[in-house]
């Protein structure tokens, strides 16, 4: 009797083992402050940078469900990075409670001859929209390449690279992550060619408007310039008269409404 009492106490421990070893994550703060998606503890992206990253991942979270928040640490804790990501996930709720629809993406930089460590935690909500494989490729295509070429905006440069494919996947824009691929003559040739009816030929029009507008009335360009674009302005000022900044419909959480998170995302080291 005793002998199956060991045995099932040491099955028990085998399969809820990772439960109870779930990270605590003593070292973070009991939880994210609603508004704020990004943390940078280990000091690696400038003020503007991490305002620029902030303010992509606001927009988001204010016109979709889905958040994503940006943790840097110099040592995950002392956690693995898998660890460390889900368990910032669960630890602040990352996300949105009906739709467990967070993303954490976790970076510990390169110090020494320490490697540089990252993960992307997914939700239970988003593991069809961004499955492992997917999660991965961004990992390898977006981030590291910046995070090897090192210097000050590096980081900043991989980490916005992530939020820029992630987003539209977790909001269902693109429905499959397709990493840019280097022009060829013919799609340079087209692309240029896009540039200069799209761009040039407006810009070469609103030059002669100008002009014809300063020569009419006797003006100078700049003050002809001030003159019209006080016009349009006044013209358009009622079309944005009901329009808010940050006014979605999915703001309230800020970010951290209780998701879930499992198993999935997935990591790299450089």
């Amino acid at each position: 009797m005793r002998r199956a009492f060991s045995l099932l106490l040491a099955v028990t421990l085998l399969w809820g083992g990772p439960v109870l070893a779930q990270a605590e994550l003593d070292c973070l703060p009991p939880s994210g402050t609603p508004g704020t998606f990004v943390y940078d503890f280990a000091d690696i992206l400038g003020p503007d940078d991490e305002a620029d990253i902030n303010a992509t991942i606001r927009a988001l979270n204010d016109t979709t469900p889905n958040s994503i928040v940006v943790v840097t640490h110099p040592d995950f804790c002392g956690e693995s990075p898998f660890d460390f990501a889900t368990g910032v996930g669960r630890k602040w709720g990352v996300g949105d409670a009906e739709f467990d629809n967070g993303i954490v993406i976790s970076v510990s930089p390169k110090t020494g001859n320490r490697k540089g460590q990252v993960f992307i935690a997914v939700g239970y909500g988003l593991e069809g929209a961004i499955p492992d494989v997917t999660a991965n490729r961004i990992i390898d295509i977006e981030m590291i390449p910046e995070f090897k070429l090192g210097g000050t905006e590096s980081y900043a440069w991989g980490i916005g690279n992530a939020v820029a494919v992630l987003g539209p996947l977790a909001s269902g824009e693109i429905q499959e992550y397709e990493p840019g691929a280097p022009l060829g003559a013919g799609a340079l040739f087209v692309a240029l060619f896009f540039f200069f009816f799209v761009f040039l030929v407006p810009l070469i029009a609103a030059f002669g408007i100008l002009r014809r507008y300063g020569k009419n009335n006797d003006l100078g360009s700049l003050v002809a310039l001030m003159l019209l674009a006080n016009q349009s302005a006044k013209r358009n000022r009622g079309s944005f008269s009901n329009f808010s900044s940050g006014s979605g419909g999915f703001s309230g959480s800020g970010g951290f409404g209780g998701g879930g998170f499992g198993g999935g995302g997935a990591g790299g080291s450089w």
